[in-house]
């Protein structure tokens, strides 16, 4: 049996993650996953977006190690409220 490494950056659930754009018109842009639409393709909003709403596969972005983005945690519950 081999046992798999995880790293909190290939983490599958990338809701309310922030993310880097790698490719296309959006290139050098940070922005939060807002929604997952499939398994390829997710909406992003927020940072550089502002209150656009943009649509990407998951090929165009990486998930930023290091967030730069301001969020508020809500402490009561686990998801993040923007």
């Amino acid at each position: 049996m081999l046992s798999q490494v995880s790293f909190i950056y290939n983490d599958p659930d990338f809701l309310g993650q922030t993310v880097f754009i790698k490719r296309g018109k959006h290139q050098g842009k940070l922005g939060v996953v807002k929604k997952v639409l499939s398994d390829d393709i997710f909406q992003v909003s927020l940072g550089d977006f502002a209150d656009d709403v943009v649509e990407f596969k998951r090929q165009e972005f990486l998930v930023y190690r290091h967030r730069k983005l301001k969020m508020k945690a809500d402490r009561n519950e686990t998801k993040i409220t923007y």
